[in-house]
């Protein structure tokens, strides 16, 4: 499989790095927190890449992409639509967890997207009372404590329990979590404090599926229903005994939603 690499300039210049595979209609696959776009999506970019133009953006913060000494959603939007822009013409996006919520951010900016495909963007109307996790965050980056980002991300955050966990810590990904903490801390923040625009998801009138791991709980699977009921016409897709990362723990199940949905 021909891989390759070009970056587009945000609004605030930052470069994003984009990983280009495939022949087709182009699908944007854009990642989650914790990780960059080569370890979310590499289990199912080859198979999609038999079926589509695939881009894959590693988030700012996510070497080779660059970053910003300040941050917000709204940049993070911005880098989406700057994507969608280079590529051109209709677009599919496929984006899970933190890069749907910044996606649903960018829907205004999104003219050319043909399908959009959120996988449980963690978003909803309620009050989210979980600020002084977002503060313990930054006081373990500014004591550079990146383990202890992590740890306290998932445990409190997203509530992984101890041996989820531990699991992680010995896994191959972990030293590259470490590398991605110092960004954990701020979308965080910006998932608890976030309140999304009611008016701009009922004007949305492109074609949207929203993801739900039939195993997902919790913040989750209301966020889910939530932007099924906000969007005219988004249909929800359960993905059978899945959780949030279907594209590691089913990926042939996850390839062949995808490829049903965007077809």
């Amino acid at each position: 499989m021909a891989v390759e690499r070009f970056s587009v300039r945000s609004s605030d210049g930052v470069e994003i790095s984009v990983q280009k595979a495939g022949t087709g209609p182009p699908l944007l696959l854009v990642h989650g927190s914790l990780l960059n776009g080569e370890m979310t999506w590499g289990r199912v970019l080859p198979p999609l890449a038999e079926r589509f133009t695939v881009y894959a953006m590693d988030r700012r913060g996510r070497a080779p992409s660059g970053d910003a000494k300040k941050y917000s959603i709204a940049n993070e939007a911005d880098d989406i639509a700057s994507v969608v822009e280079t590529i051109g013409g209709r677009v599919t996006i496929v984006a899970h967890s933190y890069g749907a919520f910044a996606t649903l951010e960018a829907l205004d900016r999104l003219k050319t997207v043909s399908h959009l495909i959120l996988y449980e963007p963690p978003v909803t109307l309620k009050p989210v009372d979980t600020d002084s996790v977002a503060d313990r965050m930054d006081q373990a980056l500014e004591a550079n404590d990146l383990e202890q980002i992590v740890i306290i991300f998932l445990r409190d955050q997203i509530g992984v329990p101890p041996e989820g966990i531990e699991m992680m810590r010995s896994s191959p990904i972990w030293p590259v979590v470490l590398q991605i903490a110092p960004t954990l801390p701020r979308e965080a923040r910006a998932v608890n404090t976030y309140r999304p625009s009611t008016e701009r998801l009922a004007n949305w009138k492109t074609p949207t599926t929203v993801l739900l791991g039939s195993m997902s709980v919790g913040l989750l699977r209301d966020a889910a229903y939530f932007v099924r009921d906000a969007i005219p016409g988004c249909q929800i897709v359960i993905l059978e005994g899945q959780g949030h990362s279907a594209m590691f723990q089913a990926p042939d199940l996850f390839v062949n939603k995808i490829v049903e949905i965007a077809a």
